[in-house]
C-alpha cells in the first residue's frame, strides 16, 4: 500500500477536456499481441482467475487497516476524495508511459458503447492529478492533501498474496516542491506500517529531474549494452526503448550486472542533490530509520527526485 507523491514539476495534464470518440473503436498499442479467442464462462461460476471474495470473517482485518489509513489522514489533514474506477484510458497512458508493464501488459482496457477506449484504473495518483486540474484546486492554499483507497485492477500474473483487484490507499500532497513534503509523506508510510504492529526500514534513493536523468540514461544504456547478448528479451526491449527500467528488471542475473552499474545519484544536478539531503535530514531528526539503495527506481513517468519503498 504505497504513500505517493506528486508536486508541482509534475505536469500530467493538461485543463480536461472530454475527447472526440474515434469512428472506428481500434485496439490499444499492444492489445493486438494480447489478443485472445473469446471463451464461455465457466459452468460452476467461480470468481475470476486473480479476484477474491471478502468473507465476514476476514473483515474485521480489512477493517483494522482501513482504519489505521483513515486516521493518519485525519492527523496529517488530509482530506478525502471518491475517484471512478473506470477513466478514459488515455488518462494512465500519458501520465504512467507507454514503456512501462502497466500499460503495455497489464491494464484493462476496453472501447465502450460510445467509442472511446475505457480502462479500469490499475492505479489513483494519475487520478488525484486529474482531480487537482479538474476542480481548480491550484486556487487553494498549497500544498494541497488528498487522499484516496479502494480497488485497484492490473491484468498481473496472480500469485501468492497478489491478485488482480488489489486495494490501495494512497495520500498525495499536490503543489509544493519542498523536501519536508516528501520526508512527511515518508514519514506516514512508515507509521502505518507501525501502527500494525509491523518494522519495517524505509529504501530511498533519488532520481533527480526528466532533464537530468537524460545523461545518465544513456550512460546506463551504454553500461548494459556490453551486455546485451546475456539479457532476455524483455530486457533488450527496455534497453532500447526506457534503460532506466532495468533497474527494476527481476532477472536473477540483475543483481550481478548492477554492482558495476552507474549510480543515478553520482548524475543528480545540484538542487536534486540538495533536496535528498534535506529528505534524509528530516529523516533522521524524527528516527525513521532508512537504507539508501541507489538501484531503486519506480517504472511510471510521473516520478522526480525522492523514490522511496
Amino acid at each position: 500500500m504505497p504513500v505517493k507523491k506528486t508536486t508541482k514539476s509534475a505536469k500530467p495534464l493538461k485543463a480536461a477536456k472530454v475527447p472526440k470518440a474515434p469512428a472506428k473503436p481500434k485496439m490499444m498499442e499492444g492489445q493486438e499481441e494480447n489478443a485472445v479467442k473469446k471463451q464461455r464462462a465457466p459452468k460452476d461460476l467461480t470468481t475470476l482467475r486473480g479476484f477474491r471474495d471478502v468473507l465476514p470473517e476476514e473483515e474485521p482485518y480489512w477493517n483494522r487497516v482501513r482504519d489505521n489509513a483513515r486516521q493518519l489522514a485525519e492527523y496529517y489533514s488530509f482530506g478525502r476524495i471518491e475517484l471512478p474506477i473506470l477513466e478514459y484510458a488515455d488518462l494512465f497512458q500519458r501520465t504512467l508511459g507507454k514503456v512501462t508493464d502497466v500499460i503495455e501488459k497489464e491494464m484493462y482496457v476496453f472501447t465502450e458503447p460510445s467509442g472511446y477506449d475505457v480502462a479500469l484504473r490499475p492505479e489513483a495518483t494519475a487520478q488525484a492529478a486529474r482531480v487537482y486540474i479538474n476542480h481548480g484546486m491550484l486556487n487553494r492554499p498549497q500544498p494541497v492533501k488528498l487522499y484516496y483507497e479502494g480497488p485497484m485492477f492490473r491484468h498481473d500474473r496472480p500469485q501468492a498474496g497478489r491478485y488482480r483487484q488489489f486495494h490501495q490507499f494512497g495520500f498525495e500532497s499536490i503543489g509544493e516542491a519542498d523536501p519536508i513534503v516528501d520526508a512527511q509523506l515518508i514519514v506516514i508510510g512508515h507509521r502505518f506500517f507501525r501502527d500494525l504492529g509491523l518494522n519495517v526500514v524505509v529504501e530511498i534513493n533519488s532520481i533527480g529531474t526528466l532533464e537530468t536523468r537524460k545523461a545518465y540514461i544513456m550512460e546506463l544504456a551504454s553500461y548494459f549494452r556490453g551486455f546485451r547478448k546475456d539479457l532476455s528479451e524483455d530486457d533488450k526491449r527496455r534497453l532500447q526503448k526506457n534503460p532506466l527500467r532495468l533497474l527494476d528488471s527481476k532477472e536473477p542475473y540483475m543483481a550481478e550486472l548492477l554492482k558495476e552499474a552507474p549510480q543515478i545519484v553520482d548524475w543528480l544536478d545540484e538542487p536534486s542533490k540538495n533536496h535528498f539531503m534535506k529528505v534524509l535530514e528530516f529523516l533522521e531528526e524524527i528516527q525513521v530509520p532508512y537504507r539508501l539503495n541507489p538501484h531503486l527506481v519506480r517504472g511510471l513517468d510521473y516520478y522526480n527526485r525522492t523514490v522511496f519503498e
